[in-house]
């Protein structure tokens, strides 16, 4: 049935017919050829006239102007007219323009442009803007991802993001899945949840729709040419219409019908690849303490006291924070401590996305004691690194410090003190001291009878005590220090609470699973094994890219098999917390029993 524009100066009805414009399909695919027919009444039509002509604007193209010359019958359709055959009441003789157009490829209501028609030597408009609601054709792909990065020229260590858009179209029915969001293995990468993405309708496109947020963080672990593999995802369209005739026999007449149906099909589709261009860092005014971030920083350190005892600790805390490399910032280089006992400093690293960027901040404390009193001097902290908006290296600076440190009262330098001298004489002892003394001397008596005890080392029991008190002693002194030793390593330490941290981990991903909360429950898991991981090697995972996490397992003599089901199971916890799915509970189940399985295996990584 045809699709009627608009009716120019109201219905055609008998004598009064006037003008309308009317499109020969259903539908206007982008990029496909098209009719749009004007009906003229003939006894509308000007005598001293031109061709009519038709401007084609907004990426309408005019292939060809077709007329001839038809009775128009109002109130009867197509089917109607060749049932009967014959004229209606109100037939008219009328013109039937064809302007062949081709559609542009983009989509949306578009103005195709204006009619015009020369009489008496003077041209006319004889419409105004024509709107056509341009679709998607039903061969082309019913939904469109673009990936796109904020730079495409960056330093190596520079942290850029990429947005991910979609743009699904009428014949889109669902069902999207990712197969494939692997940003390869030249960048660190900080994604982003993509769970509270929304759609909304594009503008002069009610049938469409359309979302983008900010996919990921990625910082470059290289420089040159490097490239970001397309996404690919697979989704449900629906597919082009496919005529179907069907004949059937009633009371000995033949009857012929055609219907249109469509299916509904699987499709797939995928981003552009994107190419990055990584410069290397600039040589010329590369400091000595050049940490390796790059980006926009700030550095602090300071002592929370610079006077105390000994035996008394002192802090000195660090705070770096940069939006450089997503999830890592590099120590500074610290004095020498020599004079000072130290413990395991404490670390505590956390990411914040601030405005565009991912901003890491990590603080670090660093706890030590004086052995012995007097007046130290500890040289100044650097921290440098090169700032991409400058184009230049920028450096902090922190101290010098004087530490003074006096004498405590059990101070274990009391220890070292000069013995006294061999042939030194008993101390003198005070007239005070004699009277006291005096005061608590008794009387010495007589005792009657004679009490005989043997030596106790004439008893075979005191050997046997006295040997058995030797490994006794060794065994002992062996397990305290062996205590003390592996209270002070940290690594150990961590190794030994690996367990029961993975059993709270494992926890938090049964509650999501619970819940039904499908993100939440892949976060748990991705972050369960990553720390689990951590523990167990005292090597932070965070932050590492695939195929350094595979190089630092490999090196550990980890099985192939193993390491690969890891890299694996990370990449599936990585589409399912991202990417715009919700995967089934069964499907989320049998992902909890996997890895649980999988720490399991990894029990005797060292």
């Amino acid at each position: 049935m045809k699709r009627i524009l608009f009716l120019c100066l109201g219905m055609a009805i008998m004598a009064n017919a006037r003008p309308s414009l009317q499109l020969n399909t259903e539908r206007v695919e982008a990029g496909k050829n098209f009719g749009l027919q004007m009906v003229f009444p003939l006894q509308e039509l000007p005598e001293n006239r031109s061709d009519l002509q038709f401007t084609a604007q907004n990426g309408f193209t005019l292939t060809k102007i077709d007329s001839t010359d038809q009775v128009i019958r109002p109130g009867f359709d197509d089917m109607f007219e060749s049932f009967f055959g014959g004229g209606g009441r109100g037939a008219y003789k009328a013109r039937i323009y064809t302007f062949n157009l081709k559609a542009p490829k983009k989509t949306g209501r578009i103005n195709a442009g204006q009619i015009f028609l020369t009489i008496d030597g003077q041209k006319r408009a004889i419409s105004g803007d024509i709107p056509v609601d341009v679709q998607r054709a039903f061969s082309d792909d019913a939904l469109t991802v673009t990936l796109k990065p904020s730079k495409t020229t960056i330093y190596e260590g520079e942290q850029i993001s990429v947005t991910l858009g979609f743009h699904t179209y009428e014949h889109f029915e669902g069902n999207l899945q990712a197969t494939d969001m692997s940003t390869g293995d030249d960048f660190i990468v900080h994604r982003s949840d993509l769970a509270n993405m929304k759609f909304e309708p594009v503008e002069n496109a009610r049938r469409e729709l359309q979302a983008s947020a900010k996919f990921a963080w990625l910082s470059p672990t290289k420089s040159g040419s490097l490239q970001i593999p397309s996404f690919k995802f697979k989704y449900t369209k629906r597919g082009e219409p496919k005529i179907v005739e069907e004949k059937k026999q009633m009371g000995g007449m033949s009857f012929s019908s055609r219907t249109v149906k469509q299916e509904s099909i699987d499709a797939e589709t995928s981003t552009q690849p994107l190419n990055i261009t990584v410069k290397p860092l600039p040589t010329e005014g590369k400091p000595a303490e050049f940490s390796g971030m790059v980006g926009n920083y700030s550095f602090k350190a300071d002592f929370d006291r610079t006077e105390l005892k000994v035996g008394e600790a002192m802090t000195l805390s660090i705070s770096i924070k940069g939006d450089g490399l997503p999830g890592s910032i590099v120590d500074p280089k610290l004095p020498d401590f020599s004079d000072f006992r130290s413990v395991p400093p404490e670390n505590n690293i956390t990411k914040k996305i601030v405005g565009n960027k991912v901003v890491t901040t990590k603080n670090t404390k660093v706890f030590l004691y004086p052995k012995k009193k007097g007046e130290f001097t500890i040289p100044e902290i650097k921290y440098s690194w090169f700032n991409p908006a400058k184009k230049k290296y920028e450096t902090a600076v922190a101290g010098p410090w004087t530490i003074t440190v006096e004498k405590g009262e059990n101070a274990p330098e009391a220890m070292f003190q000069a013995p006294v001298a061999a042939n030194a004489g008993p101390a003198a002892v005070q007239k005070q001291e004699i009277e006291s003394l005096g005061n608590d001397i008794r009387f010495i008596h007589n005792m009657k009878g004679s009490v005989e005890s043997p030596a106790p080392y004439k008893s075979i029991w005191y050997w046997v005590l006295f040997l058995a008190a030797i490994p006794f002693y060794f065994i002992v002194t062996f397990a305290v220090a062996r205590k003390r030793k592996n209270s002070n390593n940290v690594a150990l330490v961590r190794k030994g609470k690996a367990n029961k941290q993975l059993k709270v981990r494992f926890a938090n991903a049964n509650a999501a699973l619970a819940k039904g909360d499908a993100k939440a429950l892949y976060a748990a898991l991705e972050n369960g094994l990553v720390d689990y991981l951590s523990d167990l090697t005292n090597v932070e995972f965070k932050g590492m890219t695939r195929p350094q996490m595979k190089q630092e397992l490999e090196s550990r003599n980890v099985k192939s098999e193993t390491v690969a089901a890891i890299d694996s199971w990370l990449e599936k916890c990585a589409f399912a917390r991202f990417a715009p799915v919700n995967p089934s509970a069964e499907e989320q189940k049998q992902m909890l029993k996997d890895v649980e399985t999988l720490c399991e295996n990894l029990d005797g990584l060292k």
